[in-house]
């Protein structure tokens, strides 16, 4: 069990996004249909290279992958709320998603909660993209 962590940043998304993106595109490449890719990202503020993590996040909307991130603190996490496009696909300039792969679930609302209900939530949308 952790029971102190230290966050710091720059927060930079895209290149792990990039990566994970990768092999999902490699895997499906490879005809293995199978894969399917699940990042957790988890995060206590707001990412710097936001722009480049919607490129990304757009980039491998179409691969057999989902990203979920987990805000933890009382940060701003409004830039998150925006990359889970619930509401409509996230788009950047004329590139649009082809589908939603991001669920973002802030920590503060299931802090006291048990953990199964945190497990839940975290993975509540991933069998709908």
């Amino acid at each position: 069990c952790i029971n102190s962590v230290q966050l710091y940043g720059p927060t930079n998304a895209s290149p792990i996004i990039g990566n994970v993106a990768k092999m999902a595109r490699e895997a499906l490449h490879q005809q293995q249909a199978k894969d399917y890719f699940i990042l957790l990202l988890i995060t206590d503020g707001i990412l710097t290279d936001m722009d480049q993590t919607i490129h990304m996040i757009i980039e491998a909307s179409e691969l057999p992958m989902s990203i979920i991130i987990v805000g933890v603190g009382d940060a701003d996490f409004s830039d998150m709320e925006r990359l889970d496009s619930d509401d409509r696909l996230l788009s950047i300039g004329n590139r649009k998603a082809k589908r939603d792969i991001v669920q973002f679930v802030p920590f503060r609302d299931f802090k006291n909660a048990r953990p199964d209900r945190l497990a839940a939530h975290v993975m509540r949308e991933v069998p709908t993209q």
